[in-house]
């Protein structure tokens, strides 16, 4: 028997058009999560896949697409234009980008994963409003009947317009790829590459493939003397795959950059890229068709960080306003102990300047403590506050290009540092006073504010519960303190709100009323 290996790619030109899983035409919403790839800069180039949303910002598909299966993909920009279509099982009103429950947007960002024909593909605009698919937690198996989704050919159409699925028998999985043959005709066709192979558990569909190749039996253009409906899938629920598609991509930041008294979003990107979403000002801006969105779309200011995302590495980035101008800069924290200023210059940030020295073991959070910037002192620049191991919260005075010797505020803090004990603490003004409280939250799920006394805490009030798996970040989401509601259009409060970020890239926002949090409407997304 010929060798799975040698199978063709599915994936086609739209010039002798592409499109769908040569099977039964979908008509409800059950495989809405199921996109549809156009790539490419002209007619001549253009090329069809199918791809799965794992996430509201990214969809899961084949790296062959992007390279036609000949080289290695590389990370960063696609070389080619990509516009991806998700949320529609119809895609006859494809020209409306804010059709309800659809979204068509462009590709920023390509992730591959080296050694699988695997990428992720990151969305211009946040797929709101649509499931993406659950990933299995466990592979796939020999014998085990699963379903292929896909926009490819089918037998008589060239370029369908309608997402087609078919029933595939699981015939071996090894080596991070799944064997599979067609059942009653149906076939992994050309346009069909990147697509979703699912299996249905408990009534829902869960993610265990993604189309690679196929011998495309039965479908129109292919060998007519062709009968193998046999294809391979690349393993994506495997403990590796699984492992790379739940690894963070982005770390978020919330500060002020442009001084208009709001909070912006900066987003650290695992490539390195920092970028800015600027909160909007006023009513919440409403795109047609879309929910509420609290903040504007990235504009790059920043890269070359790559090594400082997990805080494991080269060192660690924070972002609070050092030189008292009302927008935050970026303070760099090198593993050798250095702290150095990146002075914000509007857009972007200045080649920077030492201010401190010695905290090579406050890094991580695991060592001897951590550190976090905040004004404690109401003069608008952020201090240095050091938590340590053993307990103490010091504050390191901002002296305009270093810091004081400090003083010691509190203690018996030993076990909030690393965020994976008793809890986790973090700094803002509650209150509107200028100076930045200390917000306690621990595992049990409780938010206690503690009020900044000037060289002091005060003994604290809880004001929101619930959040115990929000304290390490690696659970549901995690928590940010912020100043990112503005109800008067002239900017924020002056009181920080609480930002929950979940795992599944959506921001959501919870106003400060002066004692607890209420929600309100405007969610996004990282």
């Amino acid at each position: 028997m010929t060798s799975l290996l040698a199978l063709t790619l599915a994936a086609a030109t739209l010039t002798t058009p592409a499109q769908a899983v040569s099977g039964t035409t979908v008509t409800d919403t059950s495989y809405t999560f199921t996109a549809k790839l156009a790539i490419g800069n002209s007619e001549t180039t253009m090329r069809a896949c199918s791809g799965a949303l794992v996430n509201a910002r990214w969809v899961l598909t084949a790296s062959s697409c992007f390279t036609r299966g000949l080289t290695e993909l590389t990370a960063g920009k696609p070389a080619e234009k990509t516009i991806v279509t998700v949320g529609r099982s119809d895609l006859t009103d494809v020209g409306d980008p804010f059709a309800p429950n659809g979204l068509v947007t462009t590709v920023t960002e390509l992730v591959p994963y080296q050694g699988r024909d695997l990428v992720l593909a990151r969305l211009e605009q946040p797929a709101s409003g649509i499931t993406p698919v659950s990933l299995a937690a466990t592979p796939a198996a020999a014998g085990e009947t699963l379903k292929v989704a896909g926009f490819g050919r089918t037998k008589t159409e060239w370029v369908p317009f309608t997402l087609h699925t078919g029933s595939f028998t699981v015939d071996a999985v090894q080596d991070g790829t799944v064997a599979i043959t067609g059942q009653g005709g149906a076939a992994v066709c050309a346009g069909d590459t990147g697509g979703p192979l699912l299996r249905e558990k408990d009534g829902k569909l869960e993610l265990v493939g993604i189309n690679s190749r196929s011998w495309q039996a039965g479908c129109l253009g292919a060998d007519l003397n062709e009968t193998r409906t046999s294809a391979l899938s690349v393993d994506v629920a495997d403990p590796a795959a699984l492992t790379w598609l739940k690894t963070e991509r982005d770390i978020v930041h919330m500060a002020d950059v442009n001084g208009d008294g709001l909070d912006d979003m900066i987003v650290q990107s695992r490539n390195g890229s920092v970028s800015v979403r600027v909160a909007y000002k006023g009513p919440v801006a409403l795109k047609p068709g879309q929910p509420y969105y609290r903040f504007n779309e990235a504009v790059h200011w920043s890269s070359g960080w790559g090594r400082f995302f997990t805080g494991t590495d080269l060192g660690r980035l924070y972002f609070a306003d050092m030189n008292a101008d009302n927008k935050a800069d970026m303070i760099v924290h090198t593993t050798d102990g250095n702290i150095a200023v990146r002075l914000n210059i509007g857009t972007g940030f200045n080649a920077g300047s030492d201010w401190s020295g010695g905290w090579g073991r406050f890094v991580t959070g695991t060592d001897l403590g951590r550190l976090y910037f905040a004004d404690m002192n109401a003069d608008n620049k952020a201090d240095m506050i050091v938590h340590t191991t053993d307990g103490n919260i010091a504050v390191r005075t901002n002296l305009g290009s270093s810091f004081n010797g400090g003083t010691n505020w509190s203690g018996g803090w030993g076990r909030f540092v690393t965020g994976t004990d008793l809890g986790r603490l973090y700094f803002a003004d509650m209150n509107a006073d200028n100076k930045a409280d200390m917000i306690v939250h621990t595992t049990d799920g409780n938010i206690a504010v503690r009020t900044n006394l000037g060289s002091s805490f005060n003994g604290g009030t809880n004001w929101s519960g619930g959040w115990g798996r929000f304290v390490t970040g690696t659970d549901l989401g995690r928590l940010y303190f912020a100043d990112a509601v503005d109800g008067s259009g002239n900017g924020g409060d002056r009181k920080a709100d609480m930002i929950v970020h979940t795992k599944d890239g959506r921001i959501a926002l919870r106003q400060n009323t002066g004692s607890a949090f209420v929600i309100v409407n405007g969610d996004d997304w990282a």
